[in-house]
């Protein structure tokens, strides 16, 4: 039985590319771990109290404008990081100063405007805050309003009201009911006052 060379070299050949190839993934491995993979962190959930989340807007006249303020307050220990705000309909706008992180004990303001151009009658719209919100991501703003047409003649008792509003500028975020803008369902009735 003689001893073939060739076979010989052969297999060293084989072995030591597969020793090197083993050599290869894991200094890949090693490198793709510190390198080509992040450390994602996932965010924990967080309180979030927004002063007067449901409210009741008087009548706006037909082509007017709806400016609401809403108050986050981040009472969680997190910072809270909003993802994603998504109005009902097309006809609310989001101001582009609202804020995307509040950080904890924090409260800001976010604006958003309603256009009632579209529809007459009850229009009542919710807005959708994403993020790292307890206890299932997302916290829902909701308001409504009566879309009211336009007098022709005499100004009725909605447009006189809004005129009243934008000359005085009684657009405030506290106090009572007449200052607010709006009330709410936990308001007095008025048999209660």
């Amino acid at each position: 039985m003689g001893i073939n060379i060739r076979h010989i070299k052969a297999t060293q050949r084989t072995a030591l590319r597969s020793a090197f190839g083993i050599l290869l993934l894991v200094a890949l491995g090693l490198v793709g771990s510190s390198t080509l993979t992040s450390c994602h962190k996932r965010l924990a959930l967080t309180i979030v109290e927004v002063e007067d989340s449901v409210r009741h807007y008087p009548s706006v006249v037909l082509g007017d404008e709806l400016t609401m303020v809403y108050v986050l307050r981040n009472t969680g220990d997190e910072m809270l990081v909003i993802t994603d705000i998504q109005p009902a309909c097309p006809t609310i706008e989001s101001a582009a100063e609202n804020v995307t992180t509040i950080p904890p004990g924090e409260e800001v303001p976010m604006k958003f405007v309603y256009h009632a151009d579209k529809n007459i009658g009850l229009a009542r719209h919710s807005i959708r805050l994403y993020g790292n919100i307890a206890p299932k991501g997302v916290a829902e703003l909701v308001f409504d309003t009566h879309v009211v047409r336009p007098s022709i003649d005499l100004s009725d008792h909605e447009e006189y009201h809004q005129k009243v509003l934008r000359s005085v500028g009684e657009h405030l975020l506290d106090g009572r009911y007449s200052e607010k803008g709006y009330y709410t369902d936990d308001h007095p009735s008025r048999e209660e006052e």
